[in-house]
């Protein structure tokens, strides 16, 4: 019997963690800011959305991570040799690849199976 009010301790537990506050992740993905020409893509690195590469106007070397994990969606479009865009106050990440321009614009799932734009 212990073993299942743990289990349902740790199932209150990690719903209470999991609730979505919109506004305070749709704020935080407002302030980040990223211009980086890709040298390693983020699916090399294995635990989070992390890339290695440099800032196309000064050339310095930089790493960029998404502590927020929304890019993680997108790991599998960025290549060596793109270059990635997250402008501060912007909702929009954008990956420039040779001939094309990839646009995501950030969803919050609310939790109620709607999808909600934080602008």
């Amino acid at each position: 019997m212990s073993i299942l009010k743990l289990f349902s301790s740790l199932i209150l537990c990690f719903l209470i963690i999991c609730c979505v506050d919109c506004e305070r992740s749709g704020n935080y993905i407002l302030e980040d800011e990223c211009n980086l020409v890709v040298i390693i893509p983020p699916s090399d690195y294995s635990n989070l959305f992390k890339i290695k590469g440099y800032d196309p106007i000064s050339k310095e070397e930089k790493f960029y991570e998404d502590g927020n994990r929304w890019l993680d969606f997108y790991k599998r479009e960025i290549e060596e040799g793109d270059t990635i865009v997250k402008k501060k106050g912007e909702l929009i990440f954008y990956i420039y690849k040779e001939d094309t321009i990839i646009a995501h614009e950030w969803v919050c799932y609310d939790g109620d199976g709607k999808h909600t734009y934080v602008k």
